[in-house]
């Protein structure tokens, strides 16, 4: 907006002229400059010097909290240097406070529609919260240190809970049920010892003993039966049906004899107690070797389960400590309304200044900034007017020379078609005077 200048009050005779009143040049003066005041207009309004003082300190105030709610910020997520983080935090609150100003310079002498004067509020709304954010991180920084330590405990015991039944030490196989849940939760590791080779290994070795152990004994028994029936029936003692009962040496006593030592033959029992001793000699050193491989599987196991749990040291960051914040909301009432009357009072302080022009009406300097816009519009049509004016008779002089010219070239071409046909009269005159002059049989000249 021009600055319109004001001329002089004119004196009445026995008073001093009171407008325009104009202010000392100082602080003041360049404060409202700030947010769009033209002073040669408020001299007629002194009243209101004021109040647009108070609003251009509430805009830089809050371009000041946005500066430093920025450094805060910038110290959260980067590791930079004094000297590269305050030129961004300058930067910012520069902006935020160019949007202020601009959302007050621009209702200077208007009446904003409810619809403009809501969607100032929201910008105004918005700016507020991203400047009270990093700003109440701050001031509660302290409690929220340690609830992230609290909240970093937890989640490291709950993660090491899980972890440690996925992965259970010692080895044991898990049903396929909690094998799919912890593939899905990511939770299964993988470490360079295999104890599920050497735990098949151990239960084959113990299968193959077991097994061999009873063949063993069925045969034993069996050895042991016929040398008791044997006994029985050469020593002449009934033994149910299996035994005749008559002493002696008899086909009976022979046959069971034979058939025992048939059984010794073919049983291989010395062989098959050496193949017993070896299995259980490898079984047991499988054994041993199943425990070195659980011991390195327990070692391996728990260095990567603590690599997988979170730190309970460490940077701290902005969304952590806004979640903490959070947290602390939720289990302390007095937090929880501390910190909304907090951020309230950043965003209403932000909002003030277009709240109060809306509330208050318009100023003495909004009427007479309307008045002076109102005054150049007029002015900007009667330049138009006669912009239009002059155009039109440009136009009309442009049209009146056209014609001009048009007339002399019309003249022109005449007076030379006229020349033209004298000329050609001329000549036909001669023509005729030469052909009259040859019929009277006098060549030359014909007199005039």
């Amino acid at each position: 907006m021009a600055a319109v200048q004001t001329a002089p009050a004119v004196k009445v005779e026995g008073e001093p002229p009171r407008r325009p009143v104009h202010g000392p040049k100082g602080p003041g003066a360049w404060l409202r400059s700030l947010i769009g005041v033209d002073e040669s207009v408020l001299s007629m309004a002194p009243l209101d010097r004021g109040r647009y003082t108070a609003m251009a300190l509430i805009v830089v105030n809050a371009g000041i909290l946005a500066a430093v709610s920025m450094f805060i910020m910038i110290e959260k997520f980067a590791d930079v240097p004094l000297l590269a983080a305050l030129p961004v935090a300058l930067f910012w609150g520069w902006v935020i406070f160019s949007v202020d100003r601009w959302l007050i310079a621009s209702s200077h002498g208007t009446q904003s529609s409810r619809g403009v004067f809501v969607a100032r509020v929201l910008l105004a709304v918005v700016l507020g919260f991203v400047v009270a954010e990093p700003l109440l991180i701050k001031i509660f920084e302290p409690a929220i240190h340690r609830q992230v330590a609290e909240d970093r405990r937890v989640e490291r015991a709950a993660k090491l809970s899980a972890l440690t039944a996925c992965n259970p030490v010692p080895y044991r196989v898990l049903p396929a049920k909690d094998i799919t849940s912890c593939k899905d939760r990511g939770l299964l590791l993988t470490v360079g010892a295999n104890p599920v080779a050497a735990a098949a290994t151990v239960t084959s070795l113990n299968a193959q003993v077991s097994t061999l152990s009873k063949a063993i004994d069925k045969d034993m028994a069996a050895l042991r039966r016929l040398e008791r029936l044997g006994h029985a029936e050469c020593g002449g003692e009934r033994v149910g049906n299996e035994t005749t009962g008559v002493i002696g040496e008899g086909p009976n006593c022979r046959q069971i004899r034979s058939e025992r030592a048939s059984l010794l033959r073919t049983s291989k029992l010395p062989d098959r107690r050496q193949q017993l001793a070896d299995l259980q000699a490898r079984a047991k050193n499988a054994v041993e070797a199943q425990g070195v491989v659980n011991a390195g599987y327990s070692t391996e196991i728990a260095r990567e389960i603590d690599k997988q749990l979170p730190r309970p040291e460490g940077k701290i960051g902005i969304l952590e400590e806004d979640d903490a914040l959070l947290a602390l909301q939720g289990k302390n009432l007095m937090v929880f309304l501390f910190v909304w009357l907090l951020r309230l009072a950043l965003i209403t302080l932000d909002c003030m200044p277009i709240l109060t022009k809306r509330l208050a009406g318009p100023s003495t300097y909004d009427r007479q900034v309307a008045d002076h816009a109102a005054a150049d519009m007029e002015t900007h049509e009667v330049f138009l007017k006669h912009a239009k004016t002059q155009n039109i008779q440009d136009r009309v002089d442009a049209l009146h020379l056209l014609d001009e010219q048009e007339r002399h070239r019309r003249l022109h071409r005449e007076r030379h078609e006229s020349e033209a046909r004298n000329e050609q009269d001329e000549q036909v005159k001669q023509q005729i005077r030469d052909l009259a002059a040859r019929l009277k049989g006098r060549p030359g000249a014909a007199p005039e």
